[in-house]
């Protein structure tokens, strides 16, 4: 197991995965948006709807992230350390 690999790098995977899930599901969002009939968020109406679809794709970019140590972990215990 690679410990020192998860001291180094825990940040940067974390930063990784939580930019990528956001300008995703962000990306998912605008598109949505432009469908008549929307598949994955609901048509944004008013600002319950926009805060709720807001707060959606934050969390959703902090499982994301949590997603990416889950697998910096699982790196970590494939990997031998350099000596």
């Amino acid at each position: 197991m690679n410990i020192k690999l998860i001291k180094e790098k825990w940040t940067k995977y974390y930063k990784r995965g939580f930019l990528t899930g956001l300008m995703v599901l962000s990306f998912i969002c605008f598109i949505d948006q432009a469908l008549h009939s929307p598949f994955f968020f609901n048509k944004i109406e008013s600002f319950n709807i926009f805060f709720f679809t807001l707060s959606f794709i934050f969390f959703g970019s902090v499982f994301c992230g949590i997603i990416s140590l889950f697998l910096l972990i699982l790196l970590s215990l494939v990997t031998v350390p350099n000596k």
